[in-house]
């Protein structure tokens, strides 16, 4: 709900609508999500737990803001 503060105290919040989340991560962080009104995007891990930087970059796409 923070995040959703955040974007929307800079009048961004309406290209702000999903939030990238490692399928490694803990049960609560695409709950959070939800619960501020997110979509969640699951980006896989490699075998060593890190994020596939590929698979990231395939679901990130334009979509990203850097």
């Amino acid at each position: 709900m923070l995040i959703r503060a955040y974007h929307k105290d800079r009048g961004d919040l309406s290209n702000r609508t999903e939030i990238i989340i490692p399928d490694s991560a803990h049960g609560t962080n695409p709950a959070s999500a939800a619960m501020g009104r997110f979509q969640t995007v699951e980006v896989p891990s490699r075998e060593d737990g890190c994020i596939d930087v590929e698979a990231l970059k395939a679901v990130a796409g334009e979509r990203l803001q850097v």
